[in-house]
Formats: C-alpha cells, sequence, structure tokens
C-alpha cells in the first residue's frame, strides 16, 4: 500500500520539504511545519519493532511461576505476527440535556418515642430528576483490536508510552514479513472510520447513559484514524501431554495464555507421601504383630494386610 505526503511544499511558508519514506513525521527545515505520512484510505499506519528478543525466557518464567519446571512443556510451534490495532483520536463537542435518574434512598432517622427515648426509624425519599443541560468538549483516545487474536488486550497507555517511542516506524510491508505475518483488519479503513466517530460519541455520553429522557447533539471535530500493529509470538506449547496456546507481547513481554494453567500443588503431593509412609507403618506394624501370634488364621491375616495396603497406594496412584 503506497503511503503519500499531505503536502510536498509548505502551506505556510511554501519552501519545499526533505522527507525520507520511514520517517513518523516530516518536518519543514525553513519554518519547522510538521507533515504526517496518510495512506491513501486517511489512515496512519505505524508499527512497532519487536523490543523482546528472550521470548523462551519469558514463556519459562511464566510457566515456572504457575509451578511448572523446563521439563514438563515442549514447545511445538512458534509464529509471529503483526497485530493490527485501531487508535482514534478526536475532539468531540456539543450539548446533552435530560433528567438525572430517580432513585429511592433508604435512610435511618432517630425520632422521641412515647417515653421519651430515642429510636430509630427507616424512612425512605427519592433522589434524582435534576434537569441536565451541559456542554460538553472533551479531547478523546480510543483503542481497540482490529482483528481476534487470543488474549490480546491494548491500552493506549501502551501506544503512548515513551519508552516505546523509539520502537515506532512508519508502516512498511517489505521490512514487516522480514520479522513476521501482517494480520489484515477485520473491517475496511472506510467502514472503520464511520465505526470510530461513533465510538467517540457513545464513549462520550456513557456517564449519561441513565438519564431519562437524555438527548445530545455531539460532533467530532479533526477525528484522526491510525493503524498500530503490535509484535506477537504465537506459541504451541505441549504440556502434560496436552496442547495449550500462549502468547508473547514481543513489545512488553508480557505472557498471556487462553488455556487456564493451574498451579502443581506440590504441598498436597507431599502430603499424600506422608500419609501412605504412614498407612505402610501400621499396616506393617499390624502384620507383625499378627504374625507373631499362634493362631493360624490370623497371621495369614497379616501376610494380607501388607499386601493390600500396597495394592491400594498402586491404584490410588
Amino acid at each position: 500500500m503506497n503511503i503519500r505526503v499531505i503536502s510536498i511544499l509548505c502551506p505556510k511558508c511554501g519552501a519545499g520539504v526533505r522527507f525520507h519514506e520511514e520517517d513518523r513525521i516530516i518536518k519543514c527545515l525553513h519554518c519547522g511545519m510538521d507533515f504526517i505520512p496518510v495512506h491513501s484510505d486517511g489512515v496512519e499506519r505505524y508499527y512497532f519493532e519487536p523490543r523482546v528478543d528472550n521470548f523462551q525466557t519469558k514463556l519459562k518464567n511464566f510457566l515456572k511461576n504457575k509451578g511448572f519446571k523446563k521439563t514438563n512443556y515442549n514447545i511445538v510451534d512458534v509464529d509471529n505476527f503483526f497485530i493490527p490495532v485501531w487508535k482514534g483520536a478526536s475532539q468531540v463537542t456539543g450539548w446533552v440535556s435530560g433528567l438525572s435518574p430517580i432513585k429511592t434512598i433508604v435512610y435511618t432517622e432517630m425520632v422521641t418515642g412515647p417515653n421519651g427515648r430515642q429510636i430509630p426509624v427507616k424512612r425512605k425519599r427519592k433522589k434524582g430528576g435534576i434537569p441536565l443541560k451541559k456542554l460538553i468538549k472533551i479531547e478523546k483516545e480510543i483503542l481497540y483490536n482490529a482483528v481476534k487474536f487470543p488474549d490480546i488486550r491494548w491500552r493506549i497507555e501502551e501506544v503512548n508510552k515513551d519508552e516505546y517511542s523509539t520502537s515506532v516506524k512508519v508502516y512498511n510491508e517489505e521490512e514487516m514479513t522480514k520479522w513476521g505475518k501482517i494480520l489484515t483488519p477485520d473491517v475496511s479503513p472506510q467502514i472503520e472510520k464511520k465505526d470510530v466517530k461513533t465510538r467517540f460519541i457513545q464513549s462520550s455520553i456513557a456517564l449519561y447513559i441513565d438519564y431519562e429522557p437524555f438527548r445530545h447533539r455531539l460532533k467530532v471535530i479533526g477525528q484522526r484514524v491510525f493503524l498500530y500493529y503490535f509484535p506477537v509470538t504465537l506459541l504451541k506449547v505441549k504440556l502434560h501431554n496436552q496442547l495449550i496456546f500462549l502468547t508473547v507481547n514481543r513489545l512488553s513481554g508480557k505472557v498471556t495464555s487462553n488455556t487456564l494453567v493451574r498451579k502443581e500443588s506440590v504441598p498436597k503431593r507431599k502430603m499424600t507421601l506422608s500419609l501412605d509412609t504412614i498407612l505402610i507403618f501400621l499396616s506393617s506394624f499390624i502384620a507383625t504383630s499378627l504374625i507373631h501370634t499362634n493362631n493360624s488364621i490370623t497371621s495369614q491375616i497379616g501376610i494380607i494386610i501388607p499386601l493390600v495396603t500396597i495394592l491400594y497406594i498402586w491404584l490410588k496412584r
């Protein structure tokens, strides 16, 4: 997909600008005005270069915290992906009006009884129904996944994090495919740009959702739509004869799993071993006592008891 520049000549001073394809922001050397590379569909595209190289160590630490050792699992398959995430930035302005929701509040009031004592009495009163007419003017940023991918959630803080700013590059399909596969958004940019506008308005009126009747006249100004591509490694891991999928965020190093990985109950195993030892000791003691009796029947029972105990422990395991 080709990248175009908003203007080759600076609209402020008319001077020419110098830029390179990998530049995220193009700057006029004469007056300092900035330009942004935008695709033909009006969406600004960037990608994050992978920062975490030792994903095996991240996986090892993740499973170790869950109680698993290196000998308990085996990596079957590894795939690298660039996951697209929509980001919208805009200003929402306009009016909202309505009546605040009416709620019944129960409270306790102390009253004087017939005998002159103070007694608590529960009372009810209604609160709300206050007319609202408010001017809204807010700057908003929203972020949400462009594809369905296991256990991946992104936050605005990650996109805007200063330590990741050096990893942001202008979308370059040739460079990106050298590292991994590029996933295509589920919805086309033309449709998504309209949906972003709806999301802006819905998030702006979320605080007033209970107002009745509620009216608003909001508009979105200066909307910008971005596609950020995050590096993710998908791992297929064989864990105790069970295949599970784990994802490693190659930007932050966070590991997530689509399957609940339970900790091995080491204390319980130790307790089981202790109980088995006690059971064997008791059965041996009883068997010895019975064998040394003069009765042949009790001697035979004494021989059978240890055998039954060992068989029980073996079947239980």
